[in-house]
Order: structure tokens, then C-alpha cells, then sequence
């Protein structure tokens, strides 16, 4: 069976072990130093997730399954849906155990593009800095969006969010009531050239690694 792009998690991030993450909101812009000392900061184009991953040691065959996997993502145009693998869910509510098989939905975006409010939530259900939220938007191609929630806040009895001012800027086509997913938010990755395949002696391979940056098609 040929597979999909994007990979989902189980088939590609959630394969892997993985042993070291960075994963981090990429801001391109350009800065210009006037004579009175004042900066200018210009944007060069969108605000994309980008990191870097290490794979742990493991044994020639398991180790041989994870490059057949680095293999397949090293191809033009091969994408995945990747999230921080560091957290599952909210801060509290780690394993989204609380959430359950709830449809969370976009009930708000304002006007600023800045925040947004969404429903669906348990009463009482805490949102933090830090926690990060996703949906996809858009047709031809589907749009994946990944934010982190800056300013977070608790749901009301009838479950629905403050404001939650979020980084990157919400993107035209955030709208009311497109689904939300708390648990394993994801955006739609690439890999950067060239990754690490690593090097094995003995009985263990060790040190395979790849950067990836997300894409908007």
C-alpha cells in the first residue's frame, strides 16, 4: 500500500525514537538601524514552526526501519504532520484524558487575528501559555495550522474559552466553526536536506537526525 502525504503521526513521528526535539515558531524579517538608533523591523514572509530532531540508539533492525522512514520523508514533495513530541495535551490535562472524544470547535476570531475564543470545552477547563491548539483550513490544498496559546484562560460553565491571544497571527480562513484539536496538534511538515542517518557499531546504530520546517500547501 503506497502511502498518503502528509504521514500521519503513527506513520511517521510516532514511529520513530525519539530522544532530542527543538521545535520552535520561525519569524523571517529583516532589521534596519537608523542613525538616531532606532530599529526597524520589516516581515520577509510567513512565521512557519521549524526544529530539529535526534533519534535514539537502537538496535541495527530498528535502527534500519527508522532511516527506511528518513528515506521516504528525504523526497520532493513528501510531507507530515508533526507536533511537539515533548506534549500530548494541555498542561492541565496532559494525556487529554478530560477532553475525551469531545468536538472542540473555532467559536471567535477576532478581528485583530490575534485571539480567538473556542467552545466545546469542559466546564472549568483550563487553557495555559504554552498549551498549543490546531486546525486545518481551506481547499486545494488543506491549510494545517498549529498556535501557541500566550495568554490562556478557563471555560465557562457552558464550555466556551476567553479570548486566547495565540502566536503565530491567525491566517485568513480561521473561521467559526472549523473543528479544533487539543491532543497532539500538528502542522504540516517538511524535511530539510540532507538529514543524519547516523553510524553503527557492534550491536546499536546511533545518531541519526533531521531538521524539518512546516509548509502551508
Amino acid at each position: 500500500m503506497v502511502l498518503a502525504y502528509p504521514l500521519t503521526n503513527a506513520q511517521f513521528l510516532g514511529a520513530l525514537r525519539v530522544e532530542e526535539v527543538t521545535f520552535r515558531l520561525s519569524h523571517p524579517q529583516e532589521h534596519t538601524r537608523l542613525g538616531d538608533g532606532t530599529v526597524i523591523s520589516a516581515s520577509l514572509g510567513a512565521s512557519l514552526w521549524a526544529g530539529s530532531i535526534r533519534l535514539a540508539q537502537a538496535n541495527h533492525p530498528r535502527h534500519a526501519q527508522m532511516e527506511a522512514l528518513l528515506g521516504l520523508m528525504d523526497q520532493p514533495g513528501a510531507s507530515f504532520l508533526c507536533h511537539d513530541p515533548r506534549y500530548i495535551g494541555p498542561a492541565s490535562d496532559p494525556t487529554g484524558s478530560i477532553l475525551g472524544s469531545r468536538t472542540i470547535t473555532i467559536h471567535t476570531v477576532a478581528s485583530n487575528m490575534r485571539e480567538l475564543r473556542i467552545t466545546g470545552l469542559p466546564s472549568g477547563y483550563v487553557l495555559s501559555a504554552g498549551d498549543m491548539l490546531a486546525f486545518e483550513y481551506g481547499s486545494s490544498p488543506i491549510r494545517y495550522a498549529l498556535h501557541r496559546i500566550v495568554v490562556g484562560g478557563t471555560a465557562s460553565a457552558s464550555g466556551l474559552s476567553p479570548l486566547l491571544e495565540v502566536v503565530p497571527n491567525l491566517r485568513p480562513g480561521a473561521v467559526a466553526p472549523l473543528p479544533v484539536s487539543l491532543v497532539r496538534p500538528a502542522c504540516k511538515a517538511r524535511l530539510l536536506p540532507d538529514p543524519g542517518y547516523g553510524s553503527g557499531r557492534q550491536a546499536i546504530s546511533r545518531g541519526a537526525s533531521f531538521d524539518f520546517i512546516q509548509t502551508l500547501r
